[in-house]
């Protein structure tokens, strides 16, 4: 009792900020860790009034940080969050909890609201934005820029060194000499006292890279059965893929994978290629699959591919079983037994260009895993029950067997 009294007071002298990638995290989060009394702004609060969620959640940050209040926010916000509150919660000794890698380096113009690549050479070009020394965009247009105007965004995102610029030789893109990045600011990351992520296959992700253009050091840790924290290696890593493989069924040969051979089938450039016919092919292989073979229901399923191919692609009847292929931090699915993931996964070439430009080379194969093995995982998997995985794509079953040491049953 005395020790766990003396952990608690130990907690309590703290101040903890949770990133998570979902708002409906934030709640559950909250129950789960009552003592430590979580804030969030009301913009990231499920319960807050839809007049309040219209509020400046940056503003909303700043006064939970000044009345130093444990936080919890999604992702979104954090990667939105002012220079100048990050480094006050640094000051104020903030530890940092990231729950799944946190998406660091991305192509400008992809998120909400965002300039394009095209829009943004204009701008150069016109000197409303330049390029520093460091290459970052610089807002250099001495007009007043009105807060809920198109331009607020991309000054907001100069005036706090978010967008670099990285130029790419014509060869390698056949179409701009610069390329835009949104990009974490790193000096505001070094400022913090400790950044904890919690997240499977770290060197997969894009963090991971990111960390290694700047030398940032960290420490690999894994969590074992019997929940000890140790040093990480590939031998605990197999272990761990061992004591999952033993429930999943993937089906492997016969004409039902024909489909998926070559070495970027179900890519989303592959599909693009393909004619209406092969399109319902497809959809009628994986239908087949999922109520012929597994004998599945909606009920009993999730499945994903590429969101543009979501119309031609969908299996008939199983509509409302889709799960995008991204999905994290949830255990909404966890009772899902049938699976079907019409995909191959690549990195954006523009992310491995920036990163090559930097001298840190991408592991392609082990994102793709990374992000198939995260897939899976929501599913009934994580409860330590049988599920049955449709995957036609030859790389990435192969990838997976792999992984598994072979145990994945067939």
């Amino acid at each position: 009792m005395l020790d766990r009294t003396r952990q608690l007071e130990k907690d309590l002298s703290k101040r903890f900020l949770i990133v998570t990638p979902y708002l409906k995290e934030i709640e559950r989060l909250n129950k789960a860790i009552p003592r430590l009394c979580f804030k969030s702004p009301k913009g990231d609060d499920l319960n807050a009034s839809t007049k309040a969620k219209k509020k400046s959640k940056p503003r909303e940050l700043l006064k939970l940080i000044e009345s130093d209040h444990n936080i919890l926010i999604t992702h979104s916000l954090f990667g939105m969050v002012p220079a100048s509150t990050l480094m006050l919660l640094a000051t104020k000794g903030y530890e940092v909890i990231i729950d799944e890698a946190f998406e660091c380096v991305r192509q400008y113009g992809t998120g909400n609201g965002e300039w394009s690549g095209y829009d943004l050479s204009t701008l150069l070009r016109h000197k409303v934005v330049t390029e520093s020394d460091d290459g970052y965009l610089e807002w250099k247009d001495d007009g007043r820029v009105d807060r809920k105007g198109v331009l607020n965004q991309l000054k907001q995102d100069c005036d706090n060194r978010r967008i670099r610029v990285m130029p790419i030789t014509l060869a390698e893109t056949n179409k701009q000499t610069d390329m835009f990045f949104w990009e974490f600011p790193i000096a505001q990351l070094k400022a913090f006292k400790s950044i904890t992520v919690l997240t499977y296959m770290f060197d997969a992700s894009v963090m991971h890279a990111y960390f290694r253009c700047y030398g940032i050091d960290w420490q690999h840790l894994s969590l074992t059965s019997d929940r000890r924290l140790v040093s990480w290696n590939h031998d605990n890593e197999a272990a761990q893929a061992q004591s999952v493989a033993k429930y999943l069924y993937v089906l492997t040969g016969g004409k039902l994978n024909d489909t998926g051979e070559e070495l970027n089938s179900y890519s989303s450039s592959w599909l693009k290629r393909r004619t209406p016919a092969q399109l319902a092919e497809i959809e009628r292989a994986a239908r087949n699959v999922l109520q012929n073979i597994f004998g599945a229901r909606g009920s009993t399923t999730m499945w994903s591919c590429v969101i543009a191919h979501l119309p031609n692609l969908t299996p008939r009847g199983f509509k409302g079983a889709f799960v995008a292929c991204n999905v994290r931090a949830t255990n909404d699915y966890k009772d899902k037994v049938h699976l079907a993931y019409l995909r191959n996964i690549y990195s954006q070439p523009p992310v491995v260009q920036y990163f090559k430009a930097r001298g840190v080379k991408f592991n392609q194969d082990r994102y793709a895993l990374s992000e198939l093995l995260q897939w899976i995982f929501r599913s009934a998997i994580r409860e330590k029950k049988d599920v049955k995985l449709y995957l036609p794509s030859k790389r990435m079953r192969k990838l997976l067997h792999e992984w598994s040491g072979g145990l994945c049953k067939v």
